[in-house]
């Protein structure tokens, strides 16, 4: 958990606190003002004591839960014949941050295993050690290297890589370039649903192809 979180979770705890003792007050017991005063200390200490424990809890329990969602999606995908996990890696490899991560959350959503960069160098290398079989690229990335020539060094490290380029940029020396790297697939940035259930499609479509490529 983020220090925001643990500061927020402080704050509460003092708040509610600080209610405790003027509950006391408003009680009317008959209690002395110094021994308020450590009632409310001593429960102070105890609840901060606790909040760690607390915290390390939460973050066992999600430990947990990630497990057995992995576990769940390993048994939906080999139910729906999907044994190799292998052939659900996706690389997305954009400088747009915003874009990565939307593109990854819905990806995993849909029970792929990404990974994301926003590095054509590290994309490439990847790509040299074959563990990525599909990728999704931008049109930008930390280097300021053109899309197409990151398209072409890549078909030159892996000939079965499926490439999904994600480019605005649909002029015609652009497409006439990247078709002659065959790519697997060209998209307009998606800005709705239905443009990610576009890419969702192509993706699925790549993986049909790469059974043959892989075996």
């Amino acid at each position: 958990m983020n220090k925001k979180m643990s500061f927020r979770l402080i704050t509460l705890s003092m708040a509610l606190m600080m209610t405790a003792s003027f509950m006391l007050c408003d009680l009317g017991l008959q209690i002395a003002p110094l021994s308020k005063f450590f009632s409310v200390f001593f429960v102070a200490i105890i609840v901060l004591q606790s909040i760690p424990a607390g915290l390390s809890l939460t973050n066992k329990v999600k430990g947990v839960l990630a497990e057995r969602r992995l576990a769940s999606i390993g048994e939906i995908l080999t139910r729906n014949g999907v044994t190799d996990m292998k052939m659900r890696k996706i690389l997305i490899a954009d400088r747009d941050k915003a874009a990565r991560k939307q593109l990854a959350a819905f990806f995993e959503n849909s029970h792929y295993e990404v990974e994301t960069t926003a590095s054509a160098a590290y994309a490439i290398a990847k790509i040299v050690q074959k563990n990525e079989p599909i990728v999704i690229l931008g049109d930008s990335f930390e280097e300021k290297i053109a899309s197409v020539d990151v398209i072409a060094l890549m078909r030159k490290c892996n000939k079965n890589l499926r490439i999904i380029l994600v480019s605005d940029d649909s002029s015609l020396e652009t497409l006439k370039r990247i078709r002659e790297d065959g790519i697997f697939y060209h998209a307009l940035k998606p800005h709705s649903q239905e443009d990610n259930e576009e890419l969702r499609s192509a993706v699925e479509c790549a993986i049909d192809t790469l059974h043959p490529a892989m075996s």
